[in-house]
């Protein structure tokens, strides 16, 4: 209690705690990192789109994409895609799921389930109508469920799913949220949609679309999303049809889809209508260099790690190479190109230079950590821990100090008080 006391009646002990607070509160706060990556340049990372930094594996499914021509030569049907209501196939242009028509509704789903347990998808489409200053609707869906789904009433498929839906949704059922906006919802066969609040009471994650979603003067949307094994899922747009101008929806590290998953593209109108149209679907599995499923973040973080080294390590062995070629040169001018043994060699050093590098890399772990599985976001929390029981100390040690000076100038105080009641 005397310490508190002490706290009431000094402002200079007062304002000292406020700023130990102060620091233990921003020490444990997390702050960005000016090296990290937003989630629009990691999924960037993750289609493989920068291999400079980490080089992935990646095969389209086929099965699941949409490219024009649409249609079969040789059947005239929409390939490896079954479609109801009142989708219409322009073959050379796009897929009108509805036209700008009331109660119209357009499904179509992939006939085979998506092959990957890491995969990245962009969807190009496009919203438009005549009245675009007044009320349109309803809306476009994307489907991630265990089984295709017939004509519902949930933009156009089934309620009652299970799998991962994103709807963006054009029209405002609800009080709640300002449109168009981009609703999230995981269901698991016994949730029901509500579409008179718009899917709130069973939202997962959403975010508010641009305006120019509808109508967009590039003619054209593009979604991307990036699911990752472990359940990381990312979801970006591209209002504006400008190369890799990406807008971060949502971000989510825990979202698991079923083991079989169906895709499915779907959209409704009600009273009030537009045309929504799929031009392109591109969606390709995820591996790492070794043929296995990217399965997280961390594990991605590990790759560019490795590959930064062995970029390293590689030049280092071109300066080589480099350096051996002008003194050859100087040499003699019989050995301006390199025969395909030579290059047999260069690719075997390489390959061996790649083996020291990761053989070194453990060691390196191993020695400084203990671990040779200690990697960067182990050795950051390890590091994080650390710098938090150091702070904790630190202050523990400045407060038992404080107490001790407080304690003795109370000591002192009280001997005083009594030599001045024995002279009294």
């Amino acid at each position: 209690m005397g310490f508190f006391a002490a706290v009431r009646r000094s402002r200079p002990l007062q304002l000292f705690c406020l700023l130990v607070v102060l620091l233990v509160t921003y020490w444990l706060l997390p702050s960005p990192a000016s090296d990290s990556y937003t989630p629009e340049q990691l999924n960037s990372i993750l289609q493989n789109k920068d291999e400079s930094v980490v080089s992935l594996k990646k095969t389209e499914l086929k099965a699941q994409s949409l490219i024009r021509p649409f249609l079969d030569d040789s059947t005239f049907r929409l390939k490896n895609w079954d479609t109801a209501g009142n989708t219409l196939v322009k073959s050379k242009d796009y897929i009108r799921l509805t036209s700008e028509r009331p109660r119209q509704v357009g499904n179509m789903f992939a006939k085979m389930p998506i092959q990957a347990d890491s995969f990245e998808m962009e969807l190009t489409f496009h919203i438009h109508a005549k009245n675009s200053h007044g009320l349109i609707g309803d809306g476009l869906a994307v489907w991630f469920i265990d089984r295709k789904s017939e004509i519902g009433d949930v933009f156009g498929a089934k309620n009652f799913f299970n799998g991962l839906s994103i709807m963006i949704d054009t029209y405002k059922n609800g009080k709640r949220g300002n449109f168009p906006y981009v609703n999230l919802m995981l269901g698991d066969g016994q949730k029901k949609y509500n579409k008179g609040t718009d899917g709130y009471d069973t939202r997962l994650a959403g975010c508010n679309a641009a305006k120019n979603i509808v109508n967009p003067d590039s003619k054209e949307t593009k979604m991307r999303i990036v699911y990752v094994k472990n359940g990381y899922l990312s979801i970006d747009f591209n209002y504006n049809g400008r190369h890799e101008e990406w807008v971060n929806c949502v971000t989510l590290t825990d979202v698991k889809l079923p083991p079989v998953k169906y895709l499915g593209l779907t959209a409704e109108t009600g009273q009030l209508s537009e045309n929504v149209d799929i031009i392109e679907n591109r969606i390709f599995a995820l591996y790492k260099p070794d043929g296995t499923f990217v399965e997280s973040i961390d594990e991605l973080q590990k790759l560019i790690e490795d590959q930064s080294e062995l970029e390293e390590e590689v030049k280092e062995v071109e300066q080589e190479v480099d350096e051996r070629k002008t003194k050859n040169r100087q040499r003699s001018r019989l050995f301006k190109k390199r025969t395909p043994e030579q290059k047999r060699k260069s690719l075997k050093r390489l390959e061996n230079a790649a083996k020291r590098i990761k053989e070194r890399e453990r060691k390196l772990r191993l020695e400084k950590y203990g671990d040779e599985d200690a990697t960067f976001p182990r050795r950051v929390l390890g590091y994080t821990i650390t710098a938090i029981k150091f702070l904790i100390y630190i202050i523990i040690a400045i407060l038992l100090v404080w107490f001790a000076f407080i304690v003795y100038r109370v000591h002192k105080q009280r001997r005083r008080s009594k030599v001045t009641g024995l002279l009294d």
